[in-house]
């Protein structure tokens, strides 16, 4: 009787072997674990660019049909003593084409400049309303239909069951060409900071406030220092003026196309706005009417320029929004006024990309939109 013969040969994992797979395995399921937050923050950021384009489509419709909630009418009276966009109060008079930022603008008229020098001259209520002439009379129906409430552009409506989200601004201008009055919407999310009292809701706090008739704004700055900060609703916080949209003076190189230069970026009253439009994700609006996207910081020898800041911006420009080469830069060479030539300047107006118009949060969506006028 034969003994079976066993094979000795086929040996068992070894304890070190067992260890290494272990720690690919963990190393595995920890890059793993690392992406579902960037999935989930990516997610996040689509649904809300979704959400921005749906609020921007409510604050069309408000803005194009709801003569009750504000009333450009006069903008398209031929002797209206209104002449918005005009250089002047003659039909004849030159249309600036910039972006006019009203009475939410503190730093005066383009191409001024933010500046927090003794302090951001902003607004503490951050109601929206435009009159080149004067500040509308509250005690007039017809000019108070030419205000906009920050009540009334927050998204959902205070107590319409939902809470606010979201808030929305407006800056106009004349369209060139056709010189009927155009509208960029800026959405934004309300600020997420914002404490809500116990037996309160945020409509209660964004509309009346924690105290009577001092209502939180939905997204503030600082007043000493131009940075965002959140409005606490206590009596501290009357150094904070709402985060209104803002401007700066801007060039592009014919040799650079996709590329903005931002002038006098070394001033320390800038400083703070121009990190706002530098922002990477950030959406500027020029006097073209485009709103692009910045990329990041230009690189290369070409991107230094003394007394500027240059960004990356999609989409690229075209050659006739530009002004000569990068190597021949010279400060407010973009100014229309320079031009002694009536016709040149008007071209130049409508052409030259010089101004760009940002809000201090990123906006969720940017919107322009021409206004028809309304038959009766």
């Amino acid at each position: 009787m034969s003994v079976p013969q066993y094979n000795n040969t086929h040996k068992a994992f070894t304890l070190i072997e067992v260890l290494i797979a272990i720690l690919i395995l963990a190393l595995g399921l920890l890059g793993l674990g690392a992406v579902f937050p960037v999935v989930i923050t990516q997610q996040r950021n689509a649904n809300a660019v979704v959400e921005g384009e749906s609020v921007a489509s409510m604050a069309e419709s408000i803005v194009r049909s709801s003569n009750e909630v504000i009333d450009f009418s006069e903008w398209f009276n031929p002797i209206s003593t209104n002449k918005f966009g005009y250089n002047g109060t003659a039909p004849s008079d030159p249309i600036t084409y910039e972006w006019v930022v009203g009475p939410l603008d503190p730093y005066g008229m383009y191409p001024n400049a933010p500046g927090f020098e003794g302090g951001l001259l902003g607004s503490e209520t951050g109601n929206w309303f435009i009159d080149l002439e004067n500040l509308p009379n509250m005690s007039d129906p017809n000019e108070f239909n030419q205000v906009l409430t920050v009540a009334d552009r927050l998204f959902p409506q205070p107590y319409s069951g939902q809470d606010p989200k979201y808030v929305w601004d407006i800056v106009a201008r004349r369209q060139p060409g056709t010189n009927r009055p155009q509208l960029a919407i800026f959405i934004r999310l309300v600020d997420q900071r914002i404490k809500v009292p116990t037996g309160a809701t945020l409509s209660d706090v964004l509309v009346t406030g924690y105290m009577v008739d001092d209502p939180v704004l939905p997204v503030a700055l600082d007043r000493d220092t131009g940075r965002p900060a959140v409005d606490t609703g206590l009596s501290a916080d009357s150094n904070l003026v709402y985060a209104a949209p803002q401007t700066l003076q801007v060039q592009v190189p014919k040799d650079h196309l996709d590329w903005l230069i931002i002038e006098n970026a070394n001033d320390p009253f800038v400083n703070t706005s121009v990190a706002f439009a530098a922002d990477p994700g950030q959406k500027l609006l020029d006097n073209t009417g485009t709103v692009r996207t910045v990329l990041g910081p230009a690189r290369g020898p070409d991107a230094q320029v003394s007394n500027t800041r240059i960004l990356r911006v999609d989409p690229p420009f075209l050659p006739s929004q530009a002004v000569d080469e990068i190597s021949a830069y010279t400060e407010g060479l973009n100014d229309p006024e320079s031009l002694g030539d009536e016709l040149g300047r008007r071209a130049a107006r409508a052409s030259w990309v010089r101004q760009i118009v940002f809000t201090p949060r990123t906006p969720l969506a940017v919107r322009v939109i021409t206004l028809e006028e309304v038959s009766p």
